[in-house]
């Protein structure tokens, strides 16, 4: 029993393992590609990010380079115009007033420097400071939309970020008398690249031909250290000395370049962080299964072990042990109920046979009783007819000698006869009774000689002979008659018994005929009646065999049996 439970549990441990080992491949691969498809995508994010980035940049610092470029070229379009200023850079702004009102008179058209301010700033309200500096003079104008007339200010003292300027060209001289610079609200243009999941980790600038930053985007995932490096690499006008950086450049239209900076060490702790709820969660699952797996292997081990308890219990003599039907509806309750009506079974032929082995001992010693030999018996006959024939009695030798024949049949334990042979027997069997009621009964037996060989089972023929002393002959008569042929047509071999006995009816004649072809029970296995030999006849010949009773109501019974053999 150890051993067999030792056996069962190695064989679970190896179960375990390989499932274990074939659900944790799964895992991992199922895994594996979902973190290879997800860094594949977050790839896919950052390229598709720095693809939008790069087209909101441009398309922001084109409008506004049409829109600086617009005004500039305003301000030089008409003659006046250039002129106007200087006059507004070199006077007050009460005789600068009294300038442009005096032009006006004299038919010029009206340009007043500070309305021109405020009109610009009312129709580009994303304009958040414009400067306009002229080659001779030493102030710079600054306007902004909170003083939108603006005003004069020392050139040292005037900052301005992220600017966007252009020359006023002297269309006359096409000499630059000036520039002009706007700084513009990037506020919206931000916004909307911190929509953007994969920019939180970016770096975006403009620089001009003159290395002036006009644009600074930093996502807000960026570290300090980071921003200082892209910043000292803008001031030195070198990306290259970017180590551990993806960098992507790309030049603009009117000599700008847009540049973008991740850190690739961020970079790879935010694909960690978007690959990890992956990991993690193939983690648990793996563990889940296995978790699940050993609970389920373990209650299986469990029932299984009751089981082969119950079963080992039965082998060591103890018949009434049965496997305990309270484990859950499963398959392995379904083959404890199996084992169990097994074990009844088994129980059940036990006994069966040991009642059997006891009937058996006694019908042993009952035939040992009972037992008297046949050879004895047979000299003893024969001594008894030759006793009879001293005595010049030969009816009484006769009927002695068809005696002991019919005793040395019965004694014959051959299964099978010829049709001569059995014919003979009946024809000794019917003797006796002719004996018994001389003058009272006539017989007639003709077997072909083309059928006398054809082997059938023994004692088929002499119980339907024997129907008729037993149901139709009546010895209060004397013209009882029996006639038995045998022949042959082609491969079908006929045997007729008639007799002028007892009638039967129609209806009796129909339930004889059914009756005889049901299968046989126990009892009449051992009893020799009309059912057995139908049995045992259509055994032997098969399909071919058929055995029918006859009646015409009025006198005697008719049997007609038929069967095929095959030629030699």
């Amino acid at each position: 029993m150890q051993v067999h439970e030792h056996i069962m549990r190695s064989s679970f441990a190896r179960l375990i393992k390989l499932y274990t080992t074939i659900i944790s491949v799964m895992v991992v691969l199922a895994t594996s590609v979902f973190v290879l498809v997800s860094v594949r995508t977050y790839d896919s994010e950052i390229n598709q990010a720095e693809t939008t980035a790069a087209t909101q940049v441009s398309q922001t610092l084109m409008q506004n380079q049409q829109i600086i470029s617009q005004f500039a070229t305003q301000l030089t379009t008409g003659s006046g115009n250039l002129p106007s200023i200087e006059k507004y850079f070199d006077s007050s702004l009460s005789d600068y007033s009294n300038y442009a009102i005096n032009k006006s008179i004299k038919g010029n058209p009206y340009f007043f420097w500070p309305t021109e301010s405020r009109q610009f700033f009312v129709q580009h309200d994303q304009v958040s400071q414009l400067t306009l500096r002229l080659a001779n003079q030493k102030k710079v104008f600054m306007a902004t939309p909170a003083n939108s007339g603006g005003g004069l200010y020392p050139a040292k003292t005037v900052k301005q970020q992220f600017a966007i300027s252009a020359p006023l060209v002297n269309q006359y001289t096409l000499e630059t008398d000036g520039v002009i610079s706007l700084s513009f609200d990037q506020s919206d243009l931000k916004r909307q690249l911190q929509q953007l999941p994969a920019t939180r980790a970016f770096q975006i600038a403009v620089q001009s031909d003159a290395n002036d930053t006009v644009f600074y985007y930093v996502g807000n995932q960026v570290k300090k250290l980071s921003k200082r490096d892209f910043k000292h690499a803008l001031s030195a006008d070198s990306t290259a000395s970017l180590r551990g950086y993806r960098v992507s450049t790309k030049d603009l239209s009117s000599g700008y370049r847009l540049i973008m900076v991740v850190n690739q060490a961020t970079l790879h702790s935010l694909l960690l962080g978007h690959i990890l709820p992956l990991i993690l969660l193939g983690l648990l699952l793996l563990l889940g299964l296995s978790i699940g797996l050993w609970l389920t292997f373990r209650r299986y081990q469990h029932q299984l072990d009751a089981i082969v308890a119950s079963v080992q219990r039965v082998s060591d003599g103890n018949l009434d042990a049965r496997v305990p039907v309270d484990l859950n509806p499963t398959d392995l309750r379904t083959l404890a109920d199996g084992i169990n009506a097994m074990l009844e079974e088994i129980h059940q032929h036990i006994n069966t046979i040991y009642q059997l082995q006891i009937a058996q001992q006694e019908a042993n010693r009952k035939a040992l009783q009972a037992q008297i030999n046949p050879h004895f018996m047979s000299n003893t006959l024969e001594y008894i007819r030759m006793a009879a024939l001293d005595a010049d009695q030969p009816e009484l030798a006769n009927v002695v000698y068809s005696f002991a024949a019919l005793l040395r049949n019965n004694t014959d334990l051959s299964p099978r006869t010829t049709i001569k042979q059995e014919l003979k027997f009946v024809e000794k069997y019917v003797f006796l009774y002719q004996v018994r009621f001389p003058d009272r009964l006539a017989y007639q037996f003709q077997v072909a000689p083309e059928v006398a060989d054809v082997e059938l089972p023994k004692f088929s023929l002499q119980p339907l002979v024997e129907n008729y002393f037993v149901h139709g002959v009546d010895f209060a008569r004397q013209d009882n008659a029996l006639s038995v042929k045998a022949w042959r047509e082609q491969q079908t071999i006929h045997i007729k018994i008639v007799n002028n006995g007892s009638p039967l009816t129609a209806a009796e004649v129909k339930a004889v005929n059914l009756k005889m072809q049901e299968p046989l029970d126990a009892e009449q296995q051992r009893s020799i009646g009309l059912q057995n030999v139908y049995s045992r006849l259509l055994d032997t010949f098969g399909a071919s065999f058929t055995m029918a009773l006859a009646s015409d109501g009025q006198t005697g019974v008719t049997v007609n049996v038929q069967f095929d053999v095959k030629e030699e």
